[in-house]
């Protein structure tokens, strides 16, 4: 009886054993990771407000974000002929076709300074077509980004300019 005790404890054992070790089980998973080309940006134009005029008032100067900007004057300000042609800046936006992207614009004023005696005025409020995102057909797409040009009474006549410029910067979404 003790031998038949001792085999069926054997048995249980085994059994015991043998359940714990096939119940542990492996699974691979392959991983894989795509490279997209690099987002990137490159100004083609300047910001070019044109002429402009004001009198003792301040007033502002709002340049549409687009390739044929309109410029519309408030205030004491006026436009008079233009030397050049009035021109949004224009950037080109390139990388992985057809994803979207967003845009950040400046918060920030920007000050222009006229070189010979250091006047300033600033230009704010800057928008862009496309606004706020962007998407990259064909792997490429033109922004156009205006301003509002803020301008003191009795501004002293000259060139303003601000050689840095702004930046735009655009990341995927």
């Amino acid at each position: 009886m003790k031998k038949i005790t001792s085999i069926i404890a054997i048995i249980t054992l085994s059994i015991a054993f043998s359940a714990t070790a096939s119940a542990q089980v492996t699974a691979n998973a392959p991983t894989t990771a795509t490279i997209v080309a690099p987002i990137a940006i490159a100004k083609n134009v300047d910001m070019y407000f044109g002429n402009v005029a004001v009198s003792s008032t301040a007033g502002t100067v709002l340049m549409t974000a687009s390739a044929t900007p309109t410029r519309t004057p408030s205030g004491g300000v006026t436009l008079p002929a233009v030397t050049g042609t009035p021109t949004a800046a224009k950037f080109t936006v390139s990388g992985e076709g057809v994803y979207t992207y967003a845009i950040t614009l400046p918060a920030a004023a920007l000050t222009l300074t006229k070189a010979t005696t250091l006047e300033t005025m600033t230009v704010s409020t800057f928008t862009s077509t496309p606004s706020a995102t962007g998407t990259l057909t064909a792997g490429s797409q033109i922004v156009y980004v205006g301003a509002t040009l803020n301008v003191t009474g009795s501004q002293v006549a000259g060139l303003y300019a601000n050689t840095t410029g702004f930046a735009v910067t655009v990341n995927y979404n």
